[in-house]
């Protein structure tokens, strides 16, 4: 039997998906703040679609960290992290990604090299367009690339768990225009010394990468909590 159900859902998904992207390119260009609720009823209207695209959206931002509940009903834009939230997250990263460039170094081929560059290349291009949403996916697929090239089984799931423990929470702020900017830069050095097989060297500039993200963040934090106040 054959069910011709595609046709059906296509566009559903297709409304879903593009109120998906509006809400979260909202989050981070900082147009939705941190901490405001997120009204169903409201954002179907001011975009023009029925609540059920809108429902499922809020849904998705839910499981990848974007938004919290917040009671007694709805939801609002996650919250910033706490300082000791950040310093762990970052100081158990910034080890775990250091240790995946260093093995990396010695194991890297050309083919990588060439899709390291190449992201490089998206980044930019992304930067000038402020299409930070796609630029922090970029980021994560830079990293994936070097920690697959550990070939540490153990390291990669280490990793993937912490990440998919803090969803996109933490990329939503350092994926402002300065920030990126500097994250580039990071990025074209990680990858030289990755081509010379410098894995001393890769380790550390990956620790150093991870402590700047730390940075920008925290002071992306005072300045949201000063605004706050």
């Amino acid at each position: 039997m054959n069910y011709d159900i595609k046709s059906d859902l296509s566009e559903k998904i297709a409304i879903r998906d593009k109120v998906y992207s509006a809400l979260s390119d909202a989050i981070f260009q900082g147009k939705l703040k941190p901490e405001e609720r997120l009204v169903e009823s409201k954002l179907a209207k001011v975009m023009k679609v029925s609540r059920t695209p809108v429902r499922e959206a809020i849904i998705e931002l839910e499981q990848k960290g974007l938004v919290v509940p917040s009671p007694p009903k709805g939801v609002k834009v996650a919250p910033l992290p706490t300082m000791k939230d950040l310093t762990e997250f970052y100081d158990i990263r910034g080890v775990l990604r250091g240790l995946a460039a260093r093995k990396a170094a010695k194991n890297i081929t050309m083919k990588e090299i060439t899709r390291l560059e190449e992201n490089i290349k998206k980044m930019e291009a992304l930067l000038l367009g402020k299409s930070f949403r796609r630029i922090a996916k970029l980021n994560i697929e830079f990293h994936q690339i070097i920690e697959r090239c550990s070939k540490s089984k153990e390291l990669i799931l280490l990793l993937e768990n912490l990440h998919k423990r803090l969803g996109e929470n933490f990329a939503v702020i350092i994926s402002r225009r300065e920030r990126q900017k500097e994250a580039i830069k990071e990025h074209k050095a990680i990858l030289e010394v990755l081509l010379k097989k410098d894995a001393t060297l890769a380790e550390q500039l990956m620790k150093k990468h991870a402590e700047n993200a730390k940075k920008a963040l925290e002071k992306e934090i005072m300045f949201h909590r000063k605004v706050k106040k």
